[in-house]
């Protein structure tokens, strides 16, 4: 197996596609976040429709909680590549 093929890039060019990158993760767990978010307002209303008992609601919960625990985790691990990119191009800047 060869090793893949790394473009040669400047060290702006390389931080500006890290920049590219953080914000295309961002927008996945967003997408997730906003599907997670709709299953909430969707067991909400059947509670007020009183479709569903408390059982099944704090299961529901349970699964929502167990769900968000990943994207708030690579929450803070993006906030840490941000924060690194972002002082690394004052550091270009200088």
């Amino acid at each position: 197996m060869t090793m893949p093929k790394v473009p040669k890039r400047e060290q702006e060019e390389s931080l500006t596609d890290l920049l590219e990158s953080i914000a295309l993760e961002e927008t996945a767990l967003a997408h997730f976040m906003n599907a997670e978010a709709e299953k909430v307002q969707a067991v909400a209303k059947m509670m007020e429709e009183e479709d569903i008992d408390m059982k099944e609601v704090l299961e529901f919960q349970d699964s929502v909680s167990k769900s968000m625990r990943t994207p708030i985790k690579k929450e803070i691990l993006l906030q840490f590549k941000l924060e690194d990119v972002l002082e690394a191009k004052k550091e270009l800047e200088k």
